[in-house]
């Protein structure tokens, strides 16, 4: 979907309105109807100045009230769309939009819905999207309001579906263009549109689905759509084919302009403008195709090509033009770098010259466009800088961009997906400060690294748990204050260096913290031991990605026998993943921050020449350290009464322990049929504990995920999906426990981890929550969880008293240990500190030298 493809003003739209503005019997007398001739026949000879003259004569001395809103909207178009004088645009229409609405003596006139459409669209141009945004809104109230009336015109739709898309909010960019189809599903302007969208967030089914309707339709306009489908070529590295259509759209573009009339169709100046910018942008990705091919004379004469192209229509300077020319003269300057040409022209330069002169426009404006620019030129100039201080300049204003722009999303998938495509810049960057640490050995580049790791992980978690759910676009136009909903999306906390060294030197006394992130070059290490920050990188073996999948596979399938090389499978992985700094370390309490497909694996489980880490460690885990520190509590918050509800619907049915592991810790019991849903969520604001003993359904979807209650006669709803869970504010909740089969297992999303049930109760603002990575043996764990509560109940941590139940099931079950199948595959994530205060027996065990 191209930036600029607002919808087009077609001349007789504009000339039908003012025809009907002086032979209204309601509007018209002498004077008026002289000023019109004379105002059409100037506007028709492009003598736009006289008409202008002429429609503010109108608009000032006419006693019709309806010849000035007429007049003011022709105003607000010539201005904008012919003179291209914005600003001038933006007052007419403005003032045209006013006076519609403190005109009292009719119905919201025709041109209200026009002129709310127009001005968004001259605010796009100049990039406010804020302000553009405050129109869409107010149009849209007025076409669902009055559907009938407006029935035939819903490009305010399409143009909002634009709005969103520009704005990386997919979902409610395809959720709007799905009630266009179903309006008009021969509208090639909107099939193109759908296309563009299913390409860029690679739905093949869609793909194939709008490409066959736009193969049936009689007539494809400007041929867009053969751009889209280049890019999808160039995407899937297939540059010939590519080229193709990219030459398509140019043949098919240049025979709709110069047949502009038997299309029904008359270009504005504006229109004329832009056309500029749609070649410029095909020939900076045919010029990609040609370097893709290898063909560096072909590459370098599209680029050029391109510069051109994109020069001409810098008269007209919107944002988007600005954009486009930043974009090719970065093109350029790669292009020059690979293949060490000394110029004098230095493009880079003029790219961020570009960009300055758009951010004095709107420097308080929520713009994702140039948010994604200055994150892209920034790290271009480092990149291209030979200075090592330039670099960490632009490198880290990059990031500080990226650290802004990530997030900003209404919707979870459209915010995974700006991460998704901004990973390499964000591994570059890990990589460039991590090298600088190395050399260094300054502190500052080592909380940088742990800065963007710890950031790039859990990124939707923030906003789920401050109980920001998934926005539809009906929710959306009903949502009161966007500004207030949106600032509090753009304010996610994200930590910041400075936040990381006081978290860690306030509450991680006796802790440690490892984080881990995988990259091509290795596994980087970094966290915080013994007081004192450390950063490790290592080399992976060549067989570590097929290691770690063999063994998740045996925890996730096993029938609770393993071999001997599992066990030096575990061996291998925990020596290698435990930092030199950890091995003799004084703290015996760690919380570990896994990414990639480590998320997999209980680290517990792991050995070295020690024995498992369990044995060493009391291992709690961390979704990502911004969330951690967000769910804090104070150190000196005094502790509430500990009341646990336990949950336990199939005790009569196939878990036939469930029901002795809960009465082992509570009397406040639901059982068998008592324990259904309803009974559950009407106890659960009474509890500060939640215990569920009960079967799960993990899906390849997480919102198809979901927690079983009693199922009673199947006439009532039985179980919690993934996103009822998640859309629930169970802060109160200090500790869940999913006592489930593989309730801490689920698809694994890069920039925000495991979707588990687990996963579910944190997004719902739960402290800290206790799940399964794989079956649970039901007999096992209510040992191990009647033994949990009672540590908890002394006053240990979390962490600790998860650590000592297992010991405790060793100690009972000494043949067992050997098997971590049966005990390694309750976790511990979130808040790891106590949850009750210290029993004399606790205070005895941590001062005296033995235990008893």
């Amino acid at each position: 979907m191209p930036p600029l493809n607002f919808k087009k003003m077609k001349f007789f739209i504009f000339l039908t309105f003012c025809c009907f503005l002086f032979t209204s019997v309601n509007a018209q007398d002498y004077d008026d109807t002289t000023l019109e001739k004379k105002a059409f026949t100037a506007f028709n000879n492009k003598e736009y100045d006289t008409s202008i003259l002429y429609f503010k004569l109108i608009e000032k001395h006419s006693k019709s009230i309806q010849n000035k809103i007429y007049s003011q909207h022709a105003l607000g178009h010539i201005y904008g769309k012919e003179k291209l004088d914005l600003q001038q645009g933006i007052y007419w229409l403005k003032k045209n939009i006013n006076t519609i609405e403190e005109d009292t003596s009719r119905t919201k006139h025709f041109t209200y819905l026009l002129s709310l459409q127009l001005v968004s669209n001259y605010f796009q141009y100049l990039g406010k999207s804020d302000s553009a945004e405050f129109f869409l809104k107010k149009g849209c109230h007025i076409y669902t309001n009055n559907i009938e009336k407006y029935k035939k015109n819903y490009s305010i739709l399409n143009i909002f579906n634009t709005f969103f898309y520009r704005r990386k909010e997919y979902n409610l960019s395809k959720e709007i263009l799905n009630t266009l189809i179903e309006k008009d599903v021969k509208n090639y302007s909107i099939l193109s549109n759908y296309l563009s969208l299913c390409i860029q967030i690679n739905d093949t089914v869609g793909i194939k689905n709008t490409v066959e309707k736009i193969n049936h339709l009689d007539n494809i306009r400007d041929g867009i759509h053969f751009f889209y489908l280049g890019e999808l070529a160039l995407n899937g590295n297939e540059f010939d084919k590519a080229i193709l259509y990219f030459n398509s759209f140019i043949k098919q573009y240049n025979f709709f302009f110069q047949n502009a009339q038997k299309f029904d169709f008359v270009y504005s100046t504006d229109e004329l403008k832009t056309r500029h910018y749609y070649i410029a942008r095909t020939y900076l990705q045919m010029s990609q195709c040609y370097r893709g091919l290898q063909n560096d004379n072909k590459w370098l004469e599209y680029l050029l090509k391109a510069k051109k192209e994109i020069q001409k229509g810098l008269t007209f300077p919107i944002q988007d033009m600005n954009v486009m020319a930043s974009e090719i003269y970065r093109a350029l300057d790669i292009y020059h770098h690979e293949h060490e040409i000394l110029t004098s022209i230095n493009y880079i330069d003029s790219a961020q010259q570009l960009i300055e002169d758009q951010l004095l426009v709107h420097q308080k404006d929520t713009n994702q466009v140039l948010l994604n620019q200055l994150i892209l030129q920034n790290f271009y100039k480092a990149e291209f800088s030979g200075n090592i201080k330039e670099q960490e300049k632009y490198y880290w204003q990059s990031y500080l961009m990226l650290k802004e722009f990530v997030g900003n999303q209404y919707n979870d998938d459209d915010q995974l997906y700006q991460f998704k495509n901004l990973k390499d810049i964000q591994n570059q960057l890990v990589i460039f400060f991590t090298r600088l640490y190395r050399q260094s050995d300054d502190k500052e580049d080592l909380y940088k690294v742990l800065e963007i790791i710890e950031n790039s992980k859990s990124n939707i978690l923030y906003k789920r748990s401050q109980g920001l759910e998934n926005l539809t676009f009906e929710q959306y136009i009903n949502t009161p204050n966007i500004d207030s909903l949106r600032n509090k999306i753009n304010s996610p906390p994200l930590l910041s260096s400075l936040e990381i060294k006081k978290y860690f030197k306030e509450y991680y006394d006796g802790k440690s913290f490892v984080s881990y992130y995988p990259i091509n070059e290795g596994l980087i290490m970094v966290g915080y031991i013994d007081g004192d920050f450390f950063l490790e990188t290592k080399c992976v073996p060549d067989d570590w990605n097929s290691l770690i999948k063999s063994v998740h596979k045996e925890l996730s399938e096993s029938n609770l026998f393993i071999d001997r090389s599992f066990n030096h499978q575990l061996l291998e992985i925990g020596e290698f993943l435990v930092p030199e700094k950890l091995k003799n370390a004084k703290d015996k309490r760690v919380v570990f921050s896994p990414s990639g497909n480590l998320t997999f694996i209980p680290f517990e489980i792991l050995k070295t020449k020690k024995g498992y880490y369990l044995e060493q460690w009391a291992i709690s885990y961390s979704f990502s350290l911004h969330h951690e520190y967000s769910i804090q509590r104070p150190i000196d918050e005094d502790y509430a009464p500990i009341e646990i509800l336990g949950v336990a619907p199939y005790n009569k049915i196939n878990l036939p322990f469930s029901l002795d592991e809960l009465k082992t810790f509570t009397d406040n019991i639901l059982s068998d049929k008592e324990a259904s849903m309803e009974n559950t969520l009407n106890k659960i604001y009474d509890i500060n504990i939640l215990h569920l003993a009960t079967h799960t359904t993990i899906s390849k979807t997480a919102k198809d995920s979901n927690i079983e209650f009693y199922p009673g006669d199947g006439t009532q709803k039985h179980s919690l999906s993934f996103n009822e869970v998640a859309n629930k504010n169970l802060s109160h909740l200090q500790l869940v426990s999913l006592s489930s089969c593989h309730s801490a297992d689920g698809p694994y999303i890069d920039g925000e981890g495991i979707l588990s049930l687990q996963r579910a109760f944190a997004y719902a603002s739960v402290h800290s929550i206790l799940a399964s990575k794989w079956d649970v043996n039901d007999e096992v764990s209510s040992i191990i969880m009647a033994s949990f509560y009672d540590y908890i109940k002394q006053g240990w941590e979390k962490d600790i008293a998860l650590q000592k139940a297992k010991k405790d099931f060793w100690s009972d079950n000494p043949s067992l240990k050997i098997n971590p199948i049966y005990w390694g595959n309750i976790v511990l994530f979130g808040d790891s500190d106590p949850i009750s205060s210290a029993s004399l027996q606790k205070t005895l065990i941590e001062y005296l030298p033995f235990e008893f």
